[in-house]
């Protein structure tokens, strides 16, 4: 609710807030680091790179960490200049994410080894704890708290933008498009994806709100892919082939989609695509 607040009153007071928390998480996951990388045991590393079809199951779950660079794009509207600032915040924000999580994978995993951790309910708090630093232990258990609290902050953020967007051509209901008039932002949006965020936080296992999120995702990183392969040539930046490993990569990942996911998916995107016809035939005839 706090998160949605703070949406509902602009987003220079969202950015500020989520600035707090990513550098504060950025800083206790370096403490992280820094204190675990002395305590590595290298037996814990063999065998290394096991590959078996557990692997791609693990993929699944971990593309939902690098999700949110799509929310750049989303809020494109409101970043000064962002034709130039939004490309470069995309690619700088998965660069520093993938070598942060690289960083941290490696240590965890050589502090108490990828069973230890597997099995964990905490898994970075259980890791240093191995170290003996109670301030580093506390300090991570505060980062999971805060990580928690940036993703749901910018969830709202960039879903409501979108709905708001969607509202905007008609997609979605249009009273979803309103802007407040003090605020400028789309409350009706906010207000909606809060609470439904709200209600799944309070009442939906964790575990399956990631599935049901991770399949969105992949669903509509697959369209996007596909939609860059209808670009002309002269407006394409990148060959033809980048689009068509990340569509292929993308779907080979939803195969790993436990099936109520699927399931809650298809009826998602049934209940959208009914809305879509009905409201097109309604419109034009």
């Amino acid at each position: 609710i706090t998160f949605t607040v703070l949406n509902f009153l602009g987003i220079r007071q969202s950015a500020l807030i989520n600035n707090i928390l990513v550098t504060a998480k950025l800083l206790i996951l370096t403490l992280f680091v820094i204190v675990g990388v002395g305590h590595i045991n290298k037996a814990n590393f063999a065998p290394f790179a096991p590959f078996n079809i557990g692997v791609l199951y693990g993929a699944f779950y971990i593309f939902f960490a690098y999700g949110g660079f799509a929310r750049v794009a989303v809020i494109a509207e409101e970043v000064k200049d962002a034709k130039r600032n939004v490309p470069k915040a995309i690619l700088l924000s998965l660069a520093i994410s993938t070598l942060v999580y690289i960083l941290v994978g490696v240590v965890a995993v050589g502090l108490i080894g990828a069973p230890s951790l597997s099995a964990s309910q905490s898994p970075l708090t259980d890791a240093i704890n191995i170290t003996g630093n109670t301030t580093a232990a506390y300090a991570v258990s505060a980062g999971g708290l805060l990580a928690t609290a940036s993703v749901l902050l910018t969830s709202i953020l960039g879903v409501s933008r979108m709905a708001y967007a969607m509202g905007r051509r008609k997609d979605l209901p249009q009273v979803l498009s309103k802007l407040h008039q003090k605020f400028n932002t789309p409350y009706y949006s906010i207000w909606i994806i809060g609470v439904a965020m709200t209600l799944l936080a309070l009442f939906v296992d964790l575990s399956k709100v990631v599935a049901i999120s991770t399949f969105a995702l992949l669903f509509y990183y697959t369209l996007a892919n596909v939609s860059a392969l209808r670009l002309k040539a002269q407006k394409r930046l990148y060959p033809r082939l980048i689009p068509v490993l990340g569509a292929i990569t993308c779907l080979a990942l939803m195969i790993f989609i436990p099936i109520e996911a699927w399931i809650i998916g298809a009826v998602g995107l049934g209940i959208g695509a009914i809305f879509y016809v009905t409201k097109k035939h309604l419109t034009t005839g």
